[in-house]
């Protein structure tokens, strides 16, 4: 009679708790049923579940597949069948979280071997058309500069023509084939030392393509790949690379610490061409191409120069990493670099090699003075 009722008792558990418990099975099932099936796959699974007394006291319950689990009597006497969901639903929810966590953290180990998404990357540089317009004008000065530098002669100080006559002998030949006399062009007097055209050339030719890419298309291709992957950016790069290249002739006047940079430069460019675009390794090798070419400063001891170009050097490219005044970050930067055109090409007037040409130079600069060349 006992075991009659602690039957009876149990069935009546196991009828309070068949429907939850068949909802999660159908569940793990992944089962893509109406609800009107899943009710009817419910109630006919009730019909065949099979009560089980385990030796130790604890209930079964079986389904017609073979799906079978079993829990302590006194577990199913206090478990409400909505707990029982609400726990298995919380199962669900940190299983599912510990997946997606996992898969989290596998993408960002993915994301920390690979290069910068170019999408990200563009996405955060979007500007208006007269902001990208205002980046082809900010970046000409610096030409602008080195043109008028060159050619109007001011690389030649009237100190050093003065102390030049002083130390010149009277008998001394001179060829004065190497003077120059151009009546639109009076004060150059001959041509300008090869580490001052280095520093000019590497300048002047990177402005052009520069200008073109920020004036024309920047704002007229979509963000992301195809404008990354256009002609006129891939330009606008791999002429910085040159003028790198150019720069460590300006700052060390010595050829072959040159064509080391040059091989260097020359790798970069043929990077920027490859049909995928890896932008953080590109802006890694144009860091490298400003470190190579000022260690020669460091070499010769000229730690002022050093530290005004590297003040320079981090402020744009804080400006240029961070955008932190937006579309407008872009222009600002181009003004700061404005500033290392005239520091660099001082610094090629004053290196060794440039000094016989500059003593050519002032000789043709007295000669001039003195009316003894003949137009």
């Amino acid at each position: 009679m006992s075991s009659t009722a602690s039957k009876s008792r149990h069935a009546r558990l196991l009828q309070r708790t068949s429907t939850p418990m068949l909802e999660m099975i159908e569940k793990q099932r992944g089962s893509t049923t109406s609800k009107s099936e899943t009710g009817s796959t419910l109630h006919q699974s009730s019909q065949d579940l099979v009560e089980t007394v385990g030796h130790d006291g604890g209930v079964g319950m079986g389904t017609s597949d073979g799906f079978t689990f079993f829990m302590d009597t006194d577990e199913l006497t206090t478990s409400s069948p909505s707990l029982l969901v609400e726990q298995q639903t919380s199962t669900d929810l940190k299983s599912d979280t510990s997946t997606s966590k996992r898969r989290k953290h596998k993408d960002g180990k993915q994301k920390s071997f690979d290069e910068l998404d170019v999408d990200k990357y563009m996405a955060k540089r979007e500007m208006s058309p007269f902001q990208e317009r205002m980046n082809a004008v900010t970046v000409m000065p610096g030409a602008f500069y080195c043109i008028m530098f060159v050619l109007s002669g001011a690389w030649l100080s009237p100190s050093f023509v003065q102390d030049h006559s002083k130390s010149v002998m009277a008998a001394a030949p001179f060829d004065d084939t190497q003077c120059l006399n151009w009546s639109w062009m009076p004060h150059l007097h001959a041509a300008p030392p090869l580490p001052l055209v280095a520093a000019a050339l590497g300048i002047v030719a990177h402005a052009p393509f520069s200008f073109i890419y920020h004036w024309k298309f920047a704002h007229r291709l979509p963000a992301g790949l195809p404008r990354t992957n256009h002609w006129s950016r891939r330009m606008d790069q791999a002429m910085i690379h040159f003028c790198s290249a150019c720069m460590a002739y300006a700052t060390s006047g010595r050829l072959d610490f040159f064509l080391v940079n040059a091989l260097f430069n020359l790798d970069c460019i043929y990077r920027h061409f490859i049909p995928k675009v890896y932008p953080r390794r590109n802006q890694m090798r144009i860091f490298l191409s400003l470190v190579a070419y000022t260690i020669p400063l460091l070499r010769r001891g000229d730690w002022d120069l050093f530290v005004k170009l590297w003040s320079l050097f981090t402020v744009s490219g804080w400006l240029f990493g961070q955008y932190p005044i937006g579309g407008w970050s872009h222009s600002v930067f181009h003004i700061v670099m404005a500033f290392v055109p005239p520091l660099l090409m001082t610094a090629a007037v004053e290196l060794p090699a440039s000094h016989k040409q500059l003593e050519v130079a002032a000789q043709c600069a007295l000669l001039a003075k003195d009316n003894l060349v003949v137009s």
